[in-house]
């Protein structure tokens, strides 16, 4: 017998109910392209009671719910990153923050208004300010915008949201207790994710990243796995022992882990079961949803998740402009961030399971919501990308040609805005060093300039318009979009009036590399993520940048990717190349 009277068979079949199911409708959500989560949702309705009732609530679907939310939260734990918080200059002083409070203070008005009281709706209305983490960043990587100007404020607001969540995880669970003015709890809790957060922060430094360098060396695999669910779940249950969420512990585990050489391993050796608990809690929650009040209140679902989108688009993008963002780019933003997050989910979770605060319509209403935002969010971001382009064409946001001195130095200019192109203005603006960006594409121009890239439109293979930008003394030029024969026509000229002037390209395939090399190019092919890696970096080094300065901007850039860092091979093998070449 199992546990409060059930059979053994009776507590397992829930289990491989949940896994056959959660399976399935995994491979049904890729093939429809939507998110995970909405087909885990969906999947949970159709096994629920007000569906086929193949599953009923039990001991054995609360626990493995537990599980799966205390697994997601330590995913969106490994996702803040220390080099981010860093180098998030104005964003994370200023987008940020002007994101959260502009939408999170007319939610909570709303709620309020309409029969919350004012604890939920406060904590509610802060959980649909917040995005979605897992949806944002699986649309930036599929846009391939990781590391332009968009993407980077994205991902710096969706940090500053996943703090905020620290506090909420405590304000949320606090609710549960009886008395107790609102704004000293709110002042606690605060205080309590200050502590936490710091704490988190200096455990992943001085403990976590010791300890993971000690089980490596180990190279025990088992041990690394075993450690790391330890880890979770004892992080998780220290947490609840002191009175807070479980999922608050996860959260925390996931930060201190963020910090260390080890999260892309540990995101690696969790992954497989790490999935599968995700499907379980947002199962869970669909299990829990009244699917006749939802279908009863169907336009109220659809005109909620109507104004979720419509008003954190809104709200968004005025908070981007505010910061001094661009119109193309900051709508492009509000776009990205307007979709629910899986924090309403959680938040809701905790108050229907420590409060009866949250009347059912409600919480029906938003979870059925925010499944809709979630599943909109995709093609709700292409339209945002559509527009931002619009916008672009319809209003001239090229940068002017700056005024140049011909015998000034020390200008760099970066021509075609490819991917390769992107690259090395990223990697320069992050350095620190000016250039002037340039694209005689008109598609490449205008989704540059969409992306939040400073672009003039032009052809610098017109010499008399390079000397305008770049002077008689350039000190680079970054060839983005190289062609041959352009290259070949011109390099007498090239050499001949800039002569040290150094040429930039990254190529496809070695043959074609060594023709440019021919003509005097410092050419590179490509052989990792993202494209143009080395060339980036033999830019970095001819500019004379500290070899420090080029690996940690590796290391952010494998961050920005997701991707294991390489910076001292790619380093590595750019001086050898050059050696080579010499």
């Amino acid at each position: 017998m199992a546990d409060g009277g059930m059979t053994v068979i009776e507590a397992l079949t829930p289990a491989m109910v949940l896994l056959g199911v959660g399976g399935a409708s995994a491979i049904a959500s890729k093939a429809l392209k939507l998110s995970p989560i909405v087909g885990y949702l969906a999947a949970g309705v159709l096994i629920g009671p007000y569906a086929f009732g193949v599953v009923e609530e039990n001991a054995t679907t609360h626990l493995l719910a537990e599980l799966g939310v205390v697994f997601l939260l330590f995913d969106i734990g490994m996702h803040i990153s220390a080099r981010e918080m860093r180098e998030s200059g104005r964003d994370m002083i200023g987008l940020a923050p002007a994101h959260m409070v502009l939408s999170a203070v007319p939610f909570t008005i709303i709620l309020g208004l309409l029969g919350l009281s004012w604890p939920a709706a406060i904590a509610i209305g802060i959980s649909l300010a917040l995005s979605s983490t897992a949806v944002v960043s699986r649309v930036i990587s599929d846009k391939g915008i990781n590391s332009c100007p968009v993407g980077k404020s994205a991902i710096h607001v969706l940090i500053f949201q996943d703090i905020v969540a620290i506090f909420l995880l405590i304000f949320a669970a606090s609710l549960g207790s009886e008395g107790g003015n609102l704004m000293m709890t709110m002042a606690v809790a605060a205080g309590y994710a200050f502590i936490a957060f710091t704490a988190a922060i200096l455990a992943g430094r001085y403990l976590m990243s010791p300890f993971l360098r000690l089980l490596a060396s180990t190279r025990n695999q088992e041990a690394f796995t075993a450690a790391t669910l330890f880890l979770v779940l004892g992080a998780a249950a220290g947490t609840y022992a002191l009175g807070l969420s479980l999922t608050l512990g996860a959260f925390l585990a996931g930060l201190a882990v963020s910090g260390t050489a080890f999260r892309h391993q540990i995101q690696t050796e969790t992954g497989p079961f790490r999935g599968l608990l995700l499907s379980f809690f947002f199962m869970s929650v669909g299990l829990m949803l009244d699917v006749p009040a939802m279908l009863a209140n169907w336009p109220l679902v659809i005109a909620t998740a109507v104004g979720i989108l419509l008003l954190k688009t809104a709200l968004g993008a005025t908070a981007s402009l505010l910061n001094g963002h661009t119109l193309p780019r900051s709508s492009q933003i509000g776009f990205l961030l307007a979709q629910g997050s899986e924090f309403t989910l959680v938040v809701l979770s905790i108050l229907v399971a420590t409060t009866n605060i949250v009347p059912p319509v409600f919480e029906t209403v938003l979870v059925a919501s925010v499944a809709l935002s979630l599943a909109i969010a995709p093609v709700w971001a292409d339209l945002g990308m559509k527009i931002a382009r619009k916008l672009v064409q319809r209003k001239d946001t090229a940068t002017a040609a700056p005024e140049t001195n011909p015998d000034e130095g020390g200008k760099i200019v970066v021509f075609g805005m490819t991917d390769e192109g992107r690259l090395a203005a990223d990697a320069l603006r992050d350095t620190g060093i000016e250039f002037v960006a340039i694209d005689n594409d008109p598609d490449r121009f205008v989704a540059a300039a969409a992306d939040g890239y400073e672009v003039m439109f032009g052809n610098p293979a017109n010499l008399n318009l390079f000397t305008a930008i770049a002077g008689n003394n350039a000190t680079a030029v970054v060839v983005g979009a190289p062609n041959y024969q352009i290259a070949k026509d011109l390099t007498p000229t090239v050499q001949r009036d800039f002569p040290n002037t150094a040429r930039f390209a990254s190529l496809p395939q070695v043959a074609e590399r060594d023709r440019f090399r021919e003509l005097g190019f410092r050419a590179w092919t490509s052989t990792t993520t993202p494209a143009g890696i080395e060339m980036a970096v033999d830019l970095l080094r001819h500019l004379s940048v500290a070899e420090a300065e080029i690996s940690n901007w590796l290391k952010t850039v494998a961050e920005r990717y997701d991707i294991a860092d390489r910076s001292a091979d790619i380093v590595e093998l750019v001086v050898v190349k050059q050696q080579e070449a010499a």
